[in-house]
């Protein structure tokens, strides 16, 4: 048995880099939609942000979007997060900024608040599952005062056997309510069988190509493979040394001229998001590199192999197995002879 591998350098672009990068165009975009008060888009884009990289300006835009759209639970779970956190003496000025803002925005939330009981009657409380307009209320909150958000709310109860008709309620702004849901037998339903057909799977068998060419075809046609292999890896490699070089210099110049942020229009901001692109650009072109190279290599060795069988008028030494292998960043072939 003999194994040859071509492998190119593998090169592992570095998550943080790509997570900084992601997560200040995502900030970006976030500050963007709470200007224009898109809310949601905002909470969205701020929450896939933090979940990158933290940090308290993210969770400050967010709980400043869930208080516009009256998600004033959510809010102040946010404003506690930034006022609860410990900041080292190293903090960027960004941080502690956003902890003061936290801890005078709170303030005016915490009245507003609502609480309300929601007790469950007629039935075993345990197994039913009860939702309040559409999310589920865990288990433990039923049956005690919970926190909630000001305004209209539908509880609706349900379990194995039993429903309950669902109850609206308005909650008003630190005010107090209690909700009963009356649990009565449900209403039997037909149930219907689906009858299922089954798939059968056939087991397709390809014949190994037989072709006509000749030795010296196959010999210059492996020749032109492998060159496009060597290519391909080396052209990968060059655009992932490109990648890395580009990412580096954008959080440079971020950590330089624009932490916490930059405004879209700054001279600075667009270099940064120039090179993020650039990186992002080289890191697409150094896959598809190494994967062409990757296939140029492996058809190039099947082939000069090909181009070495002996005929069928010839006495068979050996059987020939060959095997392609290709992952990112590294291509090659393993074989038998």
């Amino acid at each position: 048995m003999l194994s040859a591998a071509l492998a190119a350098p593998s090169f592992a672009f570095a998550q943080s880099d790509e997570q900084r990068a992601a997560a200040r165009t995502l900030a970006g975009d976030g500050s963007r939609a709470f200007q224009e008060g898109r809310w949601k888009d905002c909470v969205d884009l701020f929450q896939r942000a933090e979940s990158l990289v933290h940090a308290p300006p993210h969770l400050l835009f967010i709980a400043r979007a869930e208080e516009k759209q009256g998600h004033l639970v959510r809010a102040r779970e946010a404003y506690l997060r930034i006022v609860r956190e410990h900041l080292a003496d190293t903090a960027p000025q960004a941080f502690r900024n956003a902890q003061a803002a936290a801890t005078e925005e709170i303030k005016p939330i915490e009245p507003r608040i609502g609480f309300l009981t929601v007790r469950v009657t007629g039935g075993d409380a345990s197994a039913v599952t009860v939702t309040m307009d559409g999310e589920t209320v865990p288990a433990a909150l039923v049956g005690v005062s919970r926190p909630a958000d000001p305004g209209d709310h539908k509880l609706e109860a349900k379990g194995t056997g039993f429903v309950a008709a669902p109850v609206s309620v308005h909650l008003a702004e630190g005010g107090r309510e209690s909700v009963s849901l009356v649990l009565t037998p449900a209403p039997v339903e037909a149930s219907s069988a689906v009858a299922g057909r089954g798939i059968e799977a056939h087991d397709v068998q390809n014949d190994a190509p037989k072709s006509d060419d000749s030795k010296k075809t196959l010999r210059i046609a492996s020749y032109a493979a492998l060159g496009v292999g060597v290519l391909g890896v080396a052209g990968g490699t060059i655009f992932a040394l490109k990648s890395k070089s580009n990412r580096a210099d954008a959080d440079s110049l971020y950590a330089a001229q624009c932490n916490p942020g930059c405004d879209e229009s700054d001279s600075a901001a667009k270099k940064v998001a120039d090179l993020d692109d650039s990186a992002r650009s080289a890191k697409t072109l150094a896959i598809v590199s190494f994967v062409v190279g990757g296939l140029g290599l492996g058809a190039g060795a099947t082939l000069f192999v090909l181009s070495n069988k002996k005929s069928e008028s010839e006495p068979a030494s050996a059987g020939v197995t060959i095997q392609p292998v290709i992952g990112l960043g590294s291509a090659g072939v393993i074989g038998k002879f």
